[in-house]
């Protein structure tokens, strides 16, 4: 809580004033993020046209989703998602209600991803014989894994990566 108070720029006892108990403001931290998380699964398909589109937003958006990811830990540098992900991780292991909004929020992105693939499927833009809902597990698991991956192996270019596994993907379904 000093930590806190310290780089909040306020006493311990002035955090106090607006949170209760330190779960207080663990809860509001964590409401705060999900909300974040929330407003950018939304927000990533509103102007999306195509799935070649999706991917190339998707895989794109990886240096950025770091640099987010360390902005609201109050973390600097690019590679520094781990300690949001860790947030993350312990908040849904200490309280199933986070773990079950969590889940949600994956869920909600992933069959997003896979309404605009049918949708492409239909329009002939990729494969037919593509499994659209596993395609965006896989889509998720890559992209979170490589923010954890660029955590622990700092030669990681995000940029580099992102672009390449987005070539590799579309070329991989397109018709």
């Amino acid at each position: 809580m000093k930590e806190i108070a310290r780089q909040a720029g306020v006493t311990k006892g002035g955090i106090y004033h607006y949170f209760e108990s330190k779960e207080h403001l663990f809860r509001e931290a964590l409401s705060f993020i999900t909300e974040q998380m929330k407003e950018w699964s939304i927000f990533q398909f509103r102007s999306v046209s195509s799935a070649r589109d999706l991917l190339a937003e998707l895989f794109g958006s990886i240096r950025s989703m770091s640099e987010a990811f360390a902005g609201i830990v109050g973390e600097t540098g690019v590679h520094q998602p781990y300690s949001f992900l860790e947030i993350l991780v312990n908040a849904a292991r200490r309280d199933e209600g986070v773990k079950r909004e969590m889940a949600s929020i994956y869920s909600l992105t992933r069959q997003n991803v896979a309404n605009v693939l049918l949708r492409a499927q239909r329009e002939g833009e990729i494969r037919s014989d593509i499994d659209c809902e596993t395609l965006s597990f896989q889509i998720n698991a890559v992209i979170e894994g490589t923010l954890l991956l660029s955590v622990l192996d700092a030669t990681v270019d995000l940029d580099t990566i992102g672009d390449e596994m987005y070539r590799n993907i579309w070329r991989t379904i397109k018709k």
